[in-house]
């Protein structure tokens, strides 16, 4: 068995026992008097029964915590002890001098090796009480609290208890809030809080790898939404036919900073030629729809804070949405200005934050900054961690007692933070250098990576390298904070190549390097300095050399383990980081005649889901912009295309910097063709399906028709729904990308579209669900399916489209009948006829006619003779 301290694992289930403090007033002035008073131990574990192998949880406490225990003092219940005794006799002890938590509830975990039944035995020794620096404490000083134990036995099974199920991930369409019950639901949704936090890797600086969340596959837009004029202007006045309106980029990218938190999209709108001054806008990311907009506030990064106590946990409603206001012309500390998503309501301020530092984010979502201050005379300095939410407590009103105890509440607050670190430490080791030291990456609560020379990359105006070039790096691990791990002055490059810093790898600890003439890179390793590999030999076009200006994150990202190289070679590159190793070349970018690149530059947007998302771009496009820019998805371990759909993805203006963003699944962007922002994801659907509605005779066949629609926010756009009357219809993945071309971006329909399959399925009159076929649809979503039923009676129609890649799956069910035929009357035999039926009667019926045409001509005679 083995143990496992946990200091809230049930700990709420406990703190029920709070409202148990007032009964401390009436404990009886006969106890206090003797000197003595009663304890009542109690032990309990869950699960219980549970399986080998499996982790169960012990609480332990006695009755009512002690008189005037709060957060604020001391006053602790002392020395409990559990022994467990396994069903072979063997015992394993484990001990608390200070239980801290106010209530005396102490909790631990372990997990059992062995089927039978496990005794726990709780000991809480006599205690006195020591306390009487209040009015409050002072009636208890001296009072003894006289032992007690408790015990109670688990059960040990060889089957695994069975954890409570969750709802299966969706395989339909789905939207914020997620129920909080699908826990598991964790693994698709995502946020992006301003290129900062990703999940899994806490690393600082221009990171695009978002470790966690869905990410689309396919080019299907949810909708688009235009922040301000663009396209073709049209007309004669302008200065070349075919002319566009500006979309930035050059030096006034749009759509830069943009967040998405909790399913909603935040940016700041452009207003003529400013990319900033129109109004800060939220959106919602599933439908597309303006939530609020505000005119005066601009925050460029977001936070979801985790807060935990024994009175409160979980992540603060709503996150928050950052705006620094620095001193203009000034190095002072600066203002940071929370804001409510939900809103766009100002909550609280932070004043007298660090104006320097390295910003990250902790697990819990803390945004901190990683200080570094060296002087390289004494070769002595300091590095501290700023944390916000380490401010004093009184100011954010967490301690004490009552309502606010290790509650969060900093809502409509001032909160200096000119002390709010969480740890300081004196740095003592040498790392000076042939310039200041600085911090280069922060990979939170583990390594701080820093140099001593110029070599961080940016744009540069003279070549060479530093010689030598240092590097070091410091321990971030919670006993070992600052110590220094390793220093090493390398040796420039001999033929004064430039080489600069480039991305750190967190999964194979590496930090990369790269040589702006020649175009290669080499890793180090982050545990010790050591050259791991490189130069790369792998042969670049001439192009990418105008890359080599760029900063160390726009010229490539790493993910899983690899190395993505962009650049204005119009190639994306592939590299293994643990030995360089060139796994992958994408270059399905060629511009044709089109253009003076060849290959159209190529940067990377985001990497998320397995996927790397890159896009077209250039410094300064021209107008008309270039045909042919397109986004594009490829698989991020085999480097095959997913897709590729025009698209011109905006960028922050020259240097290649996304302003793309990707959360829950969704990838946003600003189209520099049209200047709208797309958003892509996998949409709902809509199926039909319909059956004759009179019955059919037994051995008729029958006609099965129906459409299959693409429901999303978008197909209810204006243009979109006028072209449109009977719905968009569905593609197949091959065809997506032209499709969403036609029905966006005014391109021609495409003449070799695909449909989507459509199962039709029918429960006959005996109860049997039977597939009968499938029916493709076509460019009108239209399908139909001719069957012959087998046997009589009420059909149930069941049309079921499954989904693809861009489409969530839908179905639809209808009704027909099938009657037995009509019985046909049988013959009756006939005699011939007899002869007098041939001459008798027919002559018989001649004489009377004659007779009577006799009889009546003499009564007209007669009629004549009368006067």
């Amino acid at each position: 068995m083995q143990f496992k301290k946990t200091s809230s694992i049930l700990m709420t289930a406990f703190l029920i026992l709070s409202i148990a403090i007032p009964l401390i007033s009436v404990q009886t002035a006969a106890a206090a008097s003797s000197g003595e008073m009663a304890s009542f131990a109690f032990v309990a574990v869950a699960p219980n029964p549970v399986g080998v192998g499996q982790t169960t949880y012990v609480s332990m406490w006695v009755d009512v915590p002690l008189p005037d225990a709060s957060e604020s003092n001391e006053i602790r219940r002392h020395d409990y002890e559990l022994v467990i005794t396994d069903p072979d006799g063997n015992t394993e002890t484990e001990t608390w001098d200070v239980i801290w938590d106010t209530t005396g509830v102490q909790s631990t975990s372990f997990t059992p090796d062995k089927v039978g039944n496990y005794t726990l035995t709780f000991t809480y020794p006599d205690q006195t009480y020591t306390w009487n620096a209040t009015t409050a404490q002072q009636p208890y000083y001296g009072l003894k609290y006289l032992g007690d134990n408790a015990t109670t036995t688990l059960t040990v099974q060889e089957e695994a208890v069975n954890p409570s199920s969750n709802a299966p991930l969706p395989s339909e369409y789905w939207s914020r809030p997620i129920y909080g019950a699908n826990d598991n639901w964790y693994t698709i949704a995502s946020h992006w809080l301003g290129g900062y936090y990703f999940g899994t890797f806490q690393l600082s600086g221009y990171n695009l790898w978002q470790t966690g969340g869905s990410a689309p596959d396919s080019s299907h837009v949810l909708w688009t939404y235009p922040i301000e004029s663009g396209g073709v202007v049209g007309g004669t006045d302008t200065y070349v036919d075919g002319a566009t309106y500006y979309s930035g980029g050059s030096y006034e990218g749009r759509f830069q900073n943009a967040i998405i938190l909790d399913g909603k999209l935040f940016y700041k709108e452009p207003l003529s030629d400013s990319p900033t001054a129109g109004a800060y806008t939220a959106i919602d990311l599933a439908t597309g729809k303006v939530l609020w907009t505000n005119d005066t506030i601009y925050p460029t990064f977001g936070e979801l804070y985790t807060y935990e106590s024994p009175n409160q946990h979980g992540t603060i409603s709503n996150g928050y949405l950052w705006q620094t206001v620095t001193p203009t012309g000034s190095t002072a500390n600066q203002t940071w200005i929370a804001y409510d998503p939900e809103t766009g309501k100002w909550l609280f301020n932070l004043t007298d934050v660090p104006s320097t530092g390295t910003i990250a984010y902790t697990e819990n979502g803390e945004i901190v900054k990683y200080i570094l201050s060296y002087n390289t005379t004494s070769k002595t300095g300091w590095l501290a961690l700023w944390n916000w939410t380490s401010a004093p407590t009184v100011t954010l009103g967490l301690p004490g007692s009552g309502t606010n105890a290790l509650q969060y509440r900093p809502v409509g607050k001032n909160i200096n933070c000119s002390t709010a670190y969480s740890w300081n430490v004196t740095i003592t080791a040498d790392l000076t250098g042939n310039a200041s030291p600085a911090i280069a990456y922060v990979l939170e609560g583990d390594t701080l990576l820093g140099t001593s020379s110029s070599i961080t990359a940016g744009v540069s105006r003279t070549r060479g390298t530093a010689d030598p070039y240092t590097v070091w790096a410091l321990s971030l691990d919670e006993d070992n904070i600052g110590r220094l791990l390793w220093k090493k002055s390398f040796s420039a490059p001999s033929d004064n190549t430039t080489r600069t810093l480039g991305p750190l790898d967190p999964v194979n600890r590496v930090w990369t390097m790269t040589d702006a003439e020649t175009m290669q890179w080499l890793g180090y390793s982050l545990d010790n300095g050591n050259l791991l590999w490189g130069p790369t030999d792998t042969e670049m076009r001439a192009m990418q050399y105008f890359s080599s200006g760029s900063g160390a994150g726009q010229r490539g990202a790493t993910a899983y383990g690899n190395l993505y190289v962009q650049g204005f070679g119009g190639e994306l590159f592939c590299y293994d980081t643990s030995d360089g190793s060139l796994l992958w070349k994408y270059n399905n970018t060629s511009s044709g005649a089109d253009t003076g690149w060849g290959l159209m530059p190529i940067f990377i947007s985001a990497v998320a889901d397995g996927k790397v998302y890159a896009f077209n771009n250039e410094h300064s496009p021209n107008s008309p912009l270039y045909n042919g820019y397109s986004i594009y998805c490829i698989n991020a371990t085999s480097g095959e295309e997913i897709y590729k759909m025009l698209s011109w993805s905006g960028q922050t203006g020259g240097t290649g910097t996304s302003t793309a963003v990707l959360a829950d699944g969704s990838l946003v962007y600003y189209n520099y063709y049209d200047n709208q922002l797309y958003c892509i994801g996998k949409g709902a659907t809509k199926t039909t399906v319909s059956a004759p509605s009179i019955a059919a005779t037994s051995g008729q066949s029958v006609v099965i028709s129906g459409t299959v629609t693409d429901i999303s926010v978008g197909t209810t756009q204006t243009e979109q729904a006028a072209r449109f009357p009977n719905g968009v219809p569905v593609a197949s993945d091959a065809s997506t990308s032209a499709w969403m071309e036609y029905v966006y971006m005014d391109q021609a329909m495409p003449t070799d579209f695909t449909g989507v399959n459509v199962e039709v399925n029918v429960v006959d009159s005996n109860g049997n669900y039977r597939a009968i076929g499938t029916a493709t649809t076509d460019s009108s979503g239209f399908y139909h399916l001719n069957w012959t039923p087998d046997i009589t009676g009420s059909y149930t129609v069941i049309a079921i489209f499954e989904g693809n890649n861009g489409y969530y799956g839908s179905y639809s069910e209808a009704a027909f009948a099938v009657d037995e035929a009509a019985a046909t009357p049988t013959p009756q035999a006939t005699q011939p006829p007899s002869a007098a039926d041939l001459y008798f009667l027919p002559m018989s019926i001649a004489i009377i006619i004659a007779v009577i045409a006799i009889g009546a001509v003499l009564a007209l005679l007669l009629l004549r003779k009368h006067p």
